[in-house]
Formats: structure tokens, sequence, C-alpha cells
């Protein structure tokens, strides 16, 4: 499928406002929900899925280590 717009709203503030964390934040919020309610969905638990998707997301902002995965 293709997305002619982004799915995730785009920054309106800038990297060194305050408040820019929060906004990054509340732009990804609806999409993780969905992540995890796809998750149950399927069959797994919600505390799991959710610990998973946050796992995931430390490695993506750490030096890469394929051998942690």
């Amino acid at each position: 499928m293709l997305i002619k717009e982004p799915v995730v709203d785009k920054p309106k503030k800038t990297k060194t406002d305050s408040k820019y964390e929060i906004e990054c934040r509340e732009a990804l919020k609806p999409h993780l929900d969905a992540m995890v309610d796809l998750a149950v969905k399927a069959g797994w638990d919600r505390k799991v899925a959710s610990f998973s998707l946050m796992y995931l997301a430390a490695k993506k902002s750490g030096p890469h280590d394929s051998s942690l995965i």
C-alpha cells in the first residue's frame, strides 16, 4: 500500500523546544495503541506485547548490537 501523506503527524516544534518530545509522544501514541491492540487480537497478552514494543524501541535508541536480539 502506498501512503501519500505521513501516517505520523509531522513535528510543529523544533528539536530545541522543551515540548518537542511530548509532541512526538502524542503523535506516536495512537499508532502504538493500535499495534498493541493488533497483537492482543492476534492472541498475545497485552502486557507482553507492550513490553516487547518497549524492548524493541530501546534497541532502536542505542548502539546496534545484533548479539543482544
